[in-house]
């Protein structure tokens, strides 16, 4: 049920968007200030962005993230269906509108609402299931829905072995075991894919170059500390 221990926590960065792939310097600007935690200016930015041109989901998705950073779920909701809108063929804002939904379930919950709370919670599931039927390969949707660890473990598995050079789906993996008690199992996954190269051991890294859940890069940065903990692992 929703409220398991690795449910996506309100706050997100704007990572729906690689700094890389971005060719105006006023959005690179702004997903570097919210990614440094300056949110107030990024959503600024973001705002004046939208002002110049208002059907660019990915800004509209990238303001979400600010705005849930904020703890402003509701606002969220509303960029992130912008952007759903304006891009119905992404699976990011999908991804991200999930979150969102998450997030307004729990506050209906706490307001003593569960049948609100419940249908915020069944559609969040149908986004993650909107994400995977746009994208099967996103990890991370399947690792967000509820009760389906399971199957996101099974999913990757199979991406793997159609395909065992796949650095990030050796990582995300690694971080889906840990999650489920699998230290060893999850270790030799991270192994891997550090063996194909990349920086899939540092945690910060992986949230602004990969489109996964805080949750997700959260199981990672367990597993990593854990195995810095011990004598002859190697180290970031």
């Amino acid at each position: 049920m929703l409220g398991a221990s690795w449910m996506v926590p309100p706050a997100v960065q704007a990572s729906t968007v690689r700094l890389a792939d971005v060719e105006s310097p006023e959005l690179r600007e702004g997903l570097r200030a919210a990614t440094s935690g300056e949110f107030a200016k990024a959503e600024l930015i973001f705002a004046r962005l939208l002002n110049e041109d208002p059907t660019s989901a990915s800004v509209w998705s990238n303001l979400g993230n600010v705005h849930m950073s904020q703890g402003r779920a509701k606002q969220a909701y509303d960029d992130y269906s912008q952007a759903v809108q304006l891009a119905p063929e992404a699976p990011v804002p999908y991804l991200n509108r999930a979150i969102a939904l998450e997030q307004l379930g729990l506050q209906l919950a706490a307001e003593g609402r569960p049948a609100e709370a419940g249908e915020r919670w069944q559609e969040a599931l149908a986004d993650c299931d909107s994400a995977i039927a746009r994208d099967g390969k996103e990890f991370a949707a399947w690792f967000n829905k509820v009760g389906q660890v399971d199957t996101a473990v099974r999913t990757v598995k199979g991406v793997l072995r159609r395909n065992p050079n796949y650095a990030e789906a050796h990582t995300s993996l690694a971080a889906m075991l840990w999650s489920q008690g699998q230290l060893a199992a999850a270790e030799g996954q991270l192994e891997a894919a550090l063996e194909l190269g990349g920086r899939w051991r540092d945690p910060d890294w992986v949230a602004l170059n990969t489109r996964w859940p805080p949750a997700l890069v959260a199981a990672l940065q367990r597993l990593v500390e854990i195995g810095d903990a011990q004598p002859g692992q190697r180290a970031v």
